[in-house]
C-alpha cells in the first residue's frame, strides 16, 4: 500500500537511531581549529610551548621535578579556572587581544611583548595556586610533604590521556562514518568489505614503513626499504584481523542493512588505519632508532592532535545542549588546560622511565587497546540503537526456510487464531456439531509458498 513506507519513514524517525545522533555532532572541524590558531589568542599558545620545554627540562633534575609538577599543575588549573570564567565580558577582555594596533608604532622590542599581557590572568592565578600548594603540601604545609606525591599522579594521568585520545578520536570517526553512509541504499558484501580493509591497512603501512626506513638510512635503496616494510605490514595486517575477528559478530549484524553496513565499513576502516600509525610508531621506537629530538617533535605533535580531538569531542557533546561546559568560545582555554596536564604527564612519567619512548610506547600501546575496544563497542551501540533485533531474527529464521515474500504471515496467525475453537470449559457459547463434518479427521496446516507453519507460533 502506498501510505506503509511512510509509516515506516515516521517510525525510523521517532525510533532515533545511534547513526542520527552521531550526524548531529557537526562542530566544524576547521571552524574548531581556526578558533584555536586564531591570532587574538596566538600568545597563550606560545606560551604553552615555552612554558613545557622550560619545565620538562627542570623535571630532569632530581631537585626540581616536585617543582616542576606543581608548576603544570598549577598552570593547568589556572587555565580551567580561566575557561570557566572566560563568559564574563571582563575576563574575556582580559585573555584575548582587541583591535587596537598602537602598537605597531612603539619599539620593536615592546611590539612583540605587549600582546603577551594577554597571559597575565591565567598566570598569575597559577602563581596563587602554585602558592597555596606550597603552603598546603609543602615541607612545613597543612599536609605536611604531600607535594612529592604530585608527580606520581601526575604522571598516571598518562594513561587517562591515551584513553582519551583514543575515544576522542573513535568519536570523531564514528560522526564522519554514520555522515558518509547517511546515504547508502545498496547492500553490500561483509567478506568483500573486510578484504578491501586488509588490501588498504597492508599497502597504508608498507608506505608508511617504507618512508621512515628510506628518512633513516638515504643509502638504502627503495627495494630494500620496501623489504624491510613487509614484517611490520604483516604484523599490522595480523592486528586488524585480530580486532575485527574480536567485533565479527558485530560486523555480521551490521551487514543485514545498508546503512549500517556502509557505516560498519567506514568505520572500521578509519579505526584501524588509525590503528596502524600507532602501531607504527612502538615499531620505529623498538626496531629503529629513531633520535630524541624526532620522538619529541613526534610527541609535540600527537599531544596537540590528542587536546585537539578531546576539545572537539568535549564540544560536539555539548552541541545543542542548555548546558555547555565547553563551546567554540572557550575551547582554547580548555585545551591549553589539558595541554599543561598532558605535558606534565609525560615529562614526570620521562624522569621515572629516564628513557621517554618506553612512555611513548606505553601510551601508544594505550590507545590501540582502546580504539579496538571502542571500535566494537561503537558498532554493538549502533545495532541495538537502531532497534535491528526484530530484523535480525527474522533474517535468521529465514535463512533457514524458504523466504515468505507474498503473504503477510501475520494477518495469517490472526485468522488462524480467530478460527479456533474456545477451549475455555465456563463459555457459555454452544458448539453445533455438524454431521457433514469429520471431526476426527486431522487438519490440514495452512501452507504459504510451500512453507510449513509450526502449531504454535510465538508472536514475540
Amino acid at each position: 500500500m502506498p501510505d506503509e513506507p511512510k509509516s515506516n519513514d515516521n517510525a525510523e524517525l521517532q525510533r532515533g537511531d545511534l547513526l542520527s545522533k552521531f550526524e548531529q555532532q557537526d562542530v566544524s572541524m576547521y571552524g574548531l581549529l581556526k578558533t584555536l590558531l586564531s591570532s587574538s589568542t596566538m600568545p597563550h599558545i606560545i606560551l604553552i610551548l615555552f612554558l613545557s620545554v622550560i619545565f620538562y627540562t627542570t623535571a630532569r633534575i632530581d631537585s626540581l621535578t616536585v617543582f616542576s609538577a606543581m608548576a603544570f599543575t598549577s598552570l593547568s588549573a589556572s587555565y580551567i579556572i580561566t575557561a570557566m570564567l572566560s563568559n564574563n565580558r571582563i575576563v574575556r577582555d582580559w585573555i584575548t587581544l582587541g583591535d587596537d594596533n598602537s602598537a605597531s608604532e612603539t619599539a620593536f622590542l615592546v611590539r612583540y611583548l605587549s600582546p603577551f599581557r594577554i597571559c597575565l590572568f591565567p598566570v598569575i592565578s597559577a602563581g596563587l595556586i602554585f602558592a597555596l600548594l606550597v603552603v598546603g603540601t609543602g615541607e612545613n604545609g597543612i599536609i605536611a610533604n604531600a607535594n612529592k606525591s604530585i608527580p606520581l599522579i601526575l604522571g598516571m594521568l598518562f594513561i587517562a590521556w591515551s584513553i582519551v585520545q583514543g575515544t576522542s578520536f573513535s568519536q570523531w570517526a564514528s560522526t564522519t562514518s554514520a555522515k558518509r553512509s547517511k546515504k547508502a541504499k545498496k547492500l553490500g558484501s561483509l567478506k568483500s568489505s573486510v578484504v578491501i580493509l586488509l588490501s588498504i591497512v597492508c599497502l597504508f603501512s608498507i608506505s608508511l614503513a617504507f618512508v621512515f626506513y628510506q628518512l633513516a638510512e638515504i643509502n638504502n635503496s627503495l627495494a630494500e626499504s620496501v623489504l624491510r616494510s613487509v614484517p611490520f605490514a604483516f604484523l599490522a595486517v595480523g592486528f586488524s584481523l585480530g580486532s575485527i575477528s574480536y567485533s565479527w559478530q558485530n560486523k555480521k549484524l551490521s551487514s543485514m542493512k545498508p546503512r549500517l553496513h556502509k557505516f560498519s565499513s567506514t568505520w572500521s576502516l578509519i579505526c584501524h588505519l588509525f590503528i596502524t600509525w600507532h602501531l607504527l610508531t612502538i615499531w620505529r621506537q623498538n626496531f629503529m632508532d629513531p633520535s630524541i629530538f624526532q620522538v619529541f617533535i613526534e610527541e609535540i605533535a600527537l599531544m596537540i592532535f590528542t587536546v585537539f580531538v578531546a576539545i572537539w569531542s568535549m564540544t560536539s557533546k555539548g552541541y545543542k545542549s542548555k548546558f555547555r561546559l565547553i563551546t567554540e568560545e572557550n575551547a582554547l582555554t580548555w585545551g591549553l588546560a589539558f595541554g599543561y596536564a598532558y605535558a606534565g604527564s609525560v615529562a614526570m612519567l620521562t624522569t621515572f622511565f629516564d628513557d621517554i619512548k618506553i612512555v611513548m610506547s606505553i601510551g601508544h600501546a594505550v590507545v590501540i587497546i582502546t580504539v579496538i575496544y571502542v571500535h566494537k563497542l561503537v558498532l554493538g551501540s549502533v545495532i541495538e540503537k537502531d532497534n535491528t533485533s526484530v530484523d535480525v531474527n527474522r533474517i535468521m529464521e529465514e535463512s533457514e526456510s524458504p523466504t515468505i515474500r507474498d503473504e503477510n504471515p501475520i494477518e495469517m496467525v490472526q485468522t488462524k487464531i480467530e478460527s479456533k475453537p474456545s477451549t475455555n470449559p465456563n463459555s457459555e457459547e454452544v458448539w453445533q456439531e455438524d454431521d457433514d463434518v469429520d471431526w476426527n479427521k486431522q487438519k490440514k496446516q495452512i501452507q504459504i509458498d510451500d512453507v510449513e507453519w509450526n502449531e504454535t507460533i510465538d508472536l514475540d
